[in-house]
């Protein structure tokens, strides 16, 4: 039987070479792809793969937003983490939220191949800078703000420069939904210009600074 896959990732380039390397191997199906956060909750909802290959830096919703959700509503959906972010704290919000398996994208093809096999029959695979980062992991408690899963949605579209009015469109709440989650977070953070929200997001792994 085989392997049913959903790739998600916002470079079409990345998602192409992945249907590739998978089109040539007889153990997968691709059975769905997503180019944001959003998008990556509607197909996992609508065709409940076997395995989510899921990029970290995502817009609308993070891809650490996605694995939450996703381990949560769909536990049998197993995940691997396929990304490119470099960036220390963004791995380790992640793996916080037990993905079973963790690629980097400077890795070569023949590891992401073994990650994939091994992730879809049902193990684990972690590169020797990932397993440092869970051992850290393990070692220590989160020391940032806990956010509602709602109010990261929203810290994440105000830091990519979106309005109430479109993030209400985005995530089908009522405008004065948006504004009292944006007026919490900035509450439980202290913080209260958007500059300073940008930041913060983007040391999360959010959103990227130019």
């Amino acid at each position: 039987m085989k392997t049913r896959i959903v790739i998600v990732d916002d470079h079409v380039s990345i998602r192409d070479m992945l249907m590739w390397v998978l089109r040539g191997d007889d153990d997968y199906q691709v059975i769905g792809e997503a180019g944001s956060g959003i998008e990556a909750i509607k197909v996992c909802a609508a065709c409940r793969p076997d395995l989510m290959i899921l990029d970290l830096v995502l817009p609308c919703i993070s891809g650490t937003e996605v694995l939450r959700r996703v381990r949560r509503e769909w536990p049998a959906t197993r995940i691997l983490i396929f990304s490119g972010a470099c960036n220390t704290t963004l791995m380790r919000e992640a793996l916080w939220e037990r993905p079973h398996g963790y690629v980097g994208k400077l890795e070569g093809l023949h590891v992401l191949k073994k990650a994939i096999a091994t992730v879809a029959h049902g193990g684990n695979y972690f590169g020797e800078e990932t397993r440092r980062s869970l051992r850290e992991c393990a070692r220590e408690r989160r020391q940032a703000t806990e956010l509602s899963r709602r109010e990261r949605e929203v810290l994440q579209m105000v830091a990519e420069g979106r309005s109430s009015k479109q993030i209400s469109g985005l995530l089908n709440v009522a405008l004065k939904t948006v504004e009292n989650h944006r007026a919490n977070l900035m509450a439980k953070l202290d913080i209260h210009d958007i500059a300073s929200l940008t930041r913060y997001a983007a040391g999360l792994g959010m959103v990227a600074l130019e």
